[in-house]
C-alpha cells in the first residue's frame, strides 16, 4: 500500500538541506522551556526546547544543554505543554463558505484533515495555497469524489456496476487522490470490484458499507477504515431490544441492537488494521433531539449564514419527534460509547474524526468535543491525544514526519496552558499554534458577535 502524499512544501526541503550541511541547527522560532506531551510515551518530557527551521523541527532536547539561535524569534513554554498538531481524520471542506473557515480549523490546533469527497480541483488549489502560506489552513489529504451508487448532493461518481466502479477507480488515481471513498448505496457486486479495483492499483480506499456488505467483509477486503459505526453490531438485553427501537427514521443513524457478539469481529479488525472512526460528535445531535443545545452551538458566530444554511438543508431532523425519543437517543449514544472503549481494549484502531461541518461539529471546534467523547468511552486523555496525532499519522503512512515532536519532523505543533492528560478538555486552552512552522493567529472575532474563544 502506497504512502500518502503530503505537502510539506519547499520550504521542508531547505530544511533538510540545512540539517546536511550545518554542523548545529539553525532556527528562526524557538519554543523554550516547554513540557513535551506526544504519542510516543506517555509520560512528559518537562522543560524542553524545541527549534524550528523553516516548515521543520530541526533540534529537540533539554533546555539547560539547547542553545537558542540569537536570532530565533522566541516563544516562551515555561508552565505550557506542547503537543503535534491534531488531525480530524474526517471533514468536508468544499462546502458553501468552506474556504472562510479553514483558518478555525489551524486555529484550534487543527493542522490536518482528511477530507471525505469534495471537488478535487478546488481542494488542489487550497492546498498549493496552505503550502505556500498565501491561505491559512490544514494540511488535507483528500479522496475527492467519492463513489456512490445513487445522487447525493456531494462530489460523487456515478457507480452502478462492477464495470463503472473500475473505470472510477482508475480515474481517481488518474487525477491524484490519496485515496478512494466508497459510499453506502453501492451493489455489493459494485463495492467489491471497487475494492479490487483499488488494491491492483496500491491506493487505500476508506468509507461507508453498502447494506449487502458486511463489517468483516469489508475489513477482509482490506477496507482501511470505516466511519460513524456504520452496520458494527450492538450488542443488546433482550429488554434493551424492544426498548431501544429507533423513534424516527435518521435514530438509526445511530445503530440498533443485535444479538451477535463483537469480540470475534474486533480481533478480526485488529489483525487485519481495520481502523474506527467513530464520529461522536456527529451522532450526538441525533441523539439528543429534540434537545435543542448542543456544544457545538457555542462555535456558529464564527460561522458564515452560506454555510449554517447548507447544513441545515443537508443534515434534516424532524421537526418534532416521539415522546421519549431524546431517552432512547442518549441510551443507545451511551452504548455506541462503550463499544468504542471495547474495541479500543481489544486492540483496533481508533482515530478522531468530526464530519464537520455539521451544526455539532465546526471546524476545529468538534475535534475538541470529539476528543471528550473518546475519553467518556473509556480512551485515557493519552490515548485520546494519541487518536488525533500518533495514530493519524501511522494510519496516513507519515510517521517520518508526522505525530510525534522530534528533530525532521514538520511544525505543527500546539502550545497549551494546561495538562491535557490531567484534562482533555485542556486541549482547548491554547496559547500558539504553529502550522506548517508558522505561528498562527487565533480566529477574529465575527463583527457585531461577541464573545471569544
Amino acid at each position: 500500500m502506497r504512502p500518502l502524499r503530503i505537502l510539506a512544501g519547499a520550504a521542508g526541503v531547505a530544511a533538510v538541506a540545512i540539517l546536511v550541511a550545518r554542523p548545529g541547527p539553525s532556527a528562526s522560532l524557538a519554543i523554550v522551556g516547554v513540557t513535551i506531551i506526544d504519542g510516543s510515551d506517555p509520560s512528559p518530557r518537562a522543560d524542553q526546547t524545541v527549534l524550528i527551521d523553516g516548515n521543520r523541527i530541526v533540534a529537540v532536547g533539554s533546555a539547560a544543554s539547547t542553545e537558542v539561535p540569537a536570532r530565533a524569534q522566541v516563544i516562551e513554554g515555561r508552565g505550557r505543554f506542547l503537543v503535534p498538531g491534531l488531525w480530524d481524520m474526517h471533514v468536508h471542506t468544499t462546502v458553501p463558505g468552506g474556504r472562510e473557515v479553514l483558518a478555525l480549523y489551524t486555529a484550534n490546533g487543527v493542522t490536518g484533515v482528511r477530507d471525505m469527497a469534495g471537488e478535487w480541483d478546488t481542494l488542489r488549489g487550497w492546498r498549493r495555497e496552505i503550502a505556500r502560506g498565501t491561505l491559512v489552513g490544514p494540511r488535507i489529504v483528500a479522496s475527492g469524489p467519492y463513489l456512490e451508487g445513487g445522487d447525493v448532493p456531494i462530489p460523487h461518481i456515478l457507480t452502478r456496476t462492477p464495470d463503472e466502479a473500475r473505470a472510477a477507480v482508475d480515474s481517481l488515481v488518474r487525477l491524484g487522490v490519496d485515496f478512494v471513498k466508497i459510499h453506502g448505496q453501492l451493489t455489493e457486486e459494485t463495492y467489491f470490484a471497487a475494492a479490487r479495483a483499488a488494491r491492483s492499483k496500491g491506493i487505500p480506499f476508506a468509507g461507508h458499507l453498502p447494506r449487502g456488505v458486511t463489517p468483516a467483509e469489508a475489513s477482509d477486503s482490506g477496507q482501511r477504515s470505516l466511519e460513524h459505526l456504520l452496520q458494527i453490531p450492538m450488542p443488546c438485553t433482550e429488554r434493551e431490544f424492544t426498548a431501544l427501537q429507533p423513534r424516527f427514521p435518521l435514530q438509526g443513524f445511530l445503530g440498533r441492537c443485535s444479538r451477535e457478539d463483537p469480540a470475534p469481529l474486533f480481533r478480526r479488525f485488529a489483525a487485519n488494521g481495520t481502523w474506527i472512526v467513530p464520529t461522536f460528535v456527529a451522532a450526538y445531535e441525533i441523539a439528543v433531539w429534540p434537545t435543542r443545545d448542543v456544544p457545538g452551538d457555542a462555535a456558529a458566530r464564527f460561522l458564515p449564514d452560506t454555510l449554517r444554511r447548507y447544513v441545515a438543508e443537508i443534515f434534516q431532523l424532524p421537526a418534532d419527534a416521539p415522546a421519549g425519543a431524546d431517552a432512547v437517543g442518549r441510551a443507545i449514544f451511551g452504548k455506541r460509547l462503550a463499544l468504542v472503549g471495547a474495541m479500543h481494549r481489544a486492540g483496533v484502531g481508533i482515530l478522531a474524526g468530526t464530519d464537520a461541518p455539521l451544526r455539532n461539529s465546526p471546524p476545529g471546534f468538534g475535534l475538541h468535543q470529539e476528543l471528550v467523547h473518546l475519553v467518556e468511552a473509556g480512551l485515557t486523555p493519552f490515548d485520546a491525544l494519541r487518536a488525533a496525532t500518533l495514530e493519524p499519522a501511522r494510519y496516513l503512512g507519515m510517521l517520518d514526519s508526522s505525530g510525534t515532536i522530534a528533530a525532521g519532523k514538520l511544525a505543527d505543533l500546539v502550545l497549551l496552558e494546561a495538562d491535557p492528560l490531567s484534562d482533555i478538555r485542556n486541549l482547548r486552552r491554547i496559547a500558539t499554534v504553529v502550522a506548517n512552522g508558522r505561528v498562527i493567529p487565533p480566529p477574529a472575532e465575527p463583527a457585531g458577535k461577541p464573545g471569544g474563544r
